[in-house]
């Protein structure tokens, strides 16, 4: 995966960023020929659309990713306080510009969608059509600002078994209390990362990404709602531990009154991190939705029947068996403490 480098009114950003194409899942340039769909991933996992980026629907397109700021290989200026929503839009902004990446479709998921919908406001020529997974675009819950606050205080303690425990809470609020292979060789994947962006020294990163960006976000005003261009689809979880199905519908009747055309899609039993195992669910959707909305451009049969993600060969390395990819872990959770670095070392 390539970098590039942006400035923003809160500095520099060495963003990590992936293009696949029918023809590559690295490839050097979108295909402009194609619709492009550009992902924002969701807290500290950037491989959480591994099951759509080796879709074979899916990858007819241009899917455009990147590891967001104090994520995965991305790097920046240290952290300044206050950076929100705006920032982020900014940031990502910048990102798009110098891919120069056309009009194209967001697919957003937990603090991705944040962002997803901050950009479409800003820049309403730029998104085609907003899917949003598992949304955080309206204010915290209050129990969940709790929860955040206790995750965030203990993931600094010195004592391994309350990180361990920390851990799970996190895992827990992914992927409820179901984990499968496919998960846990993503958390192991995603660990080392976490832990070297979000360490003793980079408190602030911390806080900003796991907890003031969450607690301190804003719901959109009818006005700014309105300003939306293109069509939005919520997808929603479930059983999700975090939010409820009220909380996504909210935002739905927002979006109505505002004039947006907006749809909804339940998934059920599916945890608020639902993009990685239940993706024979939602693909289909998501592959409908941008096709009804990419008018003049090229949409493409698949060449082929099995395509590779960018991040196969890392979480192969964790443990992941694609013949058992949605089979749930027969063994409880598990946290390997201190994690192995060595994972660290196998982004492709």
């Amino acid at each position: 995966m390539p970098f590039v480098k942006v400035t923003t009114s809160t500095g520099w950003i060495n963003f990590h960023y992936n293009i696949c194409t029918p023809l590559s899942e690295n490839a050097d340039r979108i295909d402009p020929s194609l619709p492009v769909v550009l992902f924002f991933h969701a807290m500290a996992i950037p491989s959480i659309f591994h099951s759509q980026f080796c879709d074979p629907a899916l990858r007819s397109f241009n899917l455009v990713t990147f590891d967001l700021r104090w994520h995965g290989h991305t790097t920046s200026t240290r952290a300044k306080e206050p950076y929100g929503q705006e920032n982020a839009a900014e940031d990502v902004k910048a990102l798009i510009d110098v891919l120069q990446l056309p009009p194209c479709h967001f697919v957003a998921i937990d603090i991705g969608t944040l962002m997803a919908m901050q950009v479409a406001i800003e820049n309403p020529k730029q998104v085609l059509s907003l899917t949003l997974i598992s949304h955080v675009c309206l204010e915290e819950l209050p129990d969940i600002q709790e929860g955040r606050a206790e995750l965030f205080r203990t993931c600094s303690s010195l004592i391994p078994e309350v990180r361990v425990d920390t851990a799970i809470g996190y895992m827990q609020y992914a992927f409820s209390n179901k984990i499968t292979f496919l998960g846990q060789a993503t958390y192991d994947f995603m660990l080392p990362f976490a832990l070297e962006n979000w360490d003793d020294e980079h408190y602030l990163e911390h806080k900003i990404a796991s907890f003031e960006i969450f607690v301190h976000r804003k719901a959109q005003t009818q006005e700014a709602l309105s300003r939306l261009s293109c069509p939005v689809k919520l997808v929603y979880g479930t059983a999700s531990l975090a939010y409820p199905p009220s909380y996504t519908k909210r935002l739905y009747l927002d979006l109505k009154a505002a004039g947006v055309q907006a749809s909804m899609l339940e998934v059920p039993h599916a945890p608020h991190y639902l993009s990685l195992d239940h993706s024979d669910e939602i693909n289909p959707v998501i592959y409908d939705f941008i096709v009804e909305n990419s008018q003049g451009k090229t949409i493409r049969t698949p060449s082929r029947s099995n395509y590779i993600s960018p991040w196969d060969g890392v979480l192969r390395a964790c443990g992941w068996d694609p013949s058992r990819q949605n089979a749930l872990d027969d063994d409880i959770f598990t946290v390997s403490w201190p994690p192995n670095p060595h994972m660290k070392m196998l982004q492709t």
